[in-house]
């Protein structure tokens, strides 16, 4: 079991590097957004807690502190400060403001107990637990209040995140806060192991401290990368919509160059966001269908619908190539200097509720427009008199 264990170190390293993957890509964000800049701090400290007790970086504190002593010490004050602001950080995310004293407060009373526990002890090389009580070290009550710190703010913010986690939130960020939940719980069962292991001093504890640090970052990073993998999800949807609205907007705002909101450049495209563009580029095209309806006759709009209707198109598609039929007639009326007339019927159809409806539902009428349906009625009627 202990040789099994023991090939799962690599856990610890990759649950780190998934951790600093997610800070670096959430930073934007994480300083940006008020709302998400306590979540992202807490992931900070999470990943620079786990971090300093990798070999480089403890290696790279021997030369900056003298003694192992001390970098023990220090890493373990640090921790605590961790523990304080990581539970501090979620109670602001989850608006509970009115803890900052007692979080800070406990912390700085167990930074100043494990100091006195420190300095009254016997001679000591290292901060850590012997594998004997006869080989000399911090007193067992440095241990005791060092984890039990941990204990209580880990679960805490494990609960916490779970109870935020089963609120009405968006499901991502449900399932985010889950994830990210279980995560701190397993840092509270790390702490479990090891105060069973200092309880016993069993060799059996000692390999399975990496492995669940390994998971527990695992589950952190998940949690907190879950929100990243939507907004590039929604990046991909968006890039795909402007491109799908592209002939579409390019046909209609041709003959109504009026709709369009300001010059277009490939380096203003480059500068704007996308979303910007793609709300941008459904106005102008709502706006030159408005604009194009008045080139639609009575007449015009009945041929419209025999010919979609004698075709096999599904209903659920049959308004989209009613109106990408009736756009093909419009425009070749304004192309040929056909004068406009007064129309009532809203042709344009209702504006919906959010972006992404009206975008789904231009985006059919887009994809109704270079059907073959609406080519041959093109072909047919448009220009035949």
């Amino acid at each position: 079991m202990l040789t099994w264990l023991t090939d799962l170190a690599w856990l610890e390293n990759a649950g780190i590097v998934a951790l600093w993957a997610v800070v670096l890509a959430r930073a934007p964000q994480g300083l940006k957004d008020r709302a998400q800049r306590p979540l992202w701090f807490a992931i900070v400290m999470i990943a620079l807690a786990m971090s300093m007790h990798l070999e480089p970086v403890t290696a790279v504190l021997a030369r900056l502190v003298p003694g192992a002593h001390w970098v023990d010490l220090s890493t373990h004050l640090f921790s605590i400060v961790d523990a304080a602001a990581v539970l501090w950080f979620i109670f602001q995310a989850a608006g509970r403001q009115r803890r900052t004293v007692l979080v800070f407060g406990a912390a700085l009373a167990v930074m100043l107990a494990l100091i006195a526990l420190d300095l009254t002890g016997p001679p000591h090389a290292r901060n850590q637990i012997t594998p004997s009580p006869d080989i000399p070290s911090v007193p067992d009550a440095y241990w005791y209040v060092f984890f039990a710190f941990h204990l209580t703010a880990d679960t805490t913010c494990g609960f916490v995140c779970w109870a935020q986690g089963r609120t009405g939130a968006p499901r991502l960020l449900r399932y985010g806060l889950r994830l990210f939940g279980t995560g701190i719980l397993l840092a509270s069962l790390l702490w479990v192991l090891k105060l069973a292991y200092l309880q016993t001093r069993s060799p059996v504890f000692g390999p399975l401290f990496s492995p669940v640090t390994g998971v527990e970052a695992l589950f952190i990073a998940a949690g907190v990368a879950l929100p990243v993998v939507a907004g590039a999800r929604q990046l991909w949807r968006d890039r795909a919509s402007y491109r799908g609205l592209a002939v579409l907007w390019r046909e209609l705002t041709a003959v109504t160059p009026d709709v369009v909101l300001g010059p277009g450049s490939r380096l203003r495209n480059a500068v704007l966001p996308l979303q910007l563009r793609l709300y941008r580029r459904v106005i102008e095209i709502r706006d030159a269908m408005i604009v194009l309806r008045d080139y639609v006759t009575p007449d015009t709009l009945d041929g419209v619908r025999r010919h979609v209707g004698e075709r096999a198109v599904p209903e659920h598609l049959a308004d989209a190539h009613v109106t990408a039929c009736w756009l093909a007639a419009a425009l070749h009326a304004r192309r040929t200097g056909e004068a406009p007339r007064a129309q009532t019927a809203n042709l344009a159809g209702p504006g919906a509720g959010d972006l992404g409806a009206e975008v789904r539902h231009l985006l059919r009428i887009a994809d109704a427009y270079r059907s073959p349906v609406v080519r041959e009625y093109r072909a047919v009627h448009v220009g035949s008199g």
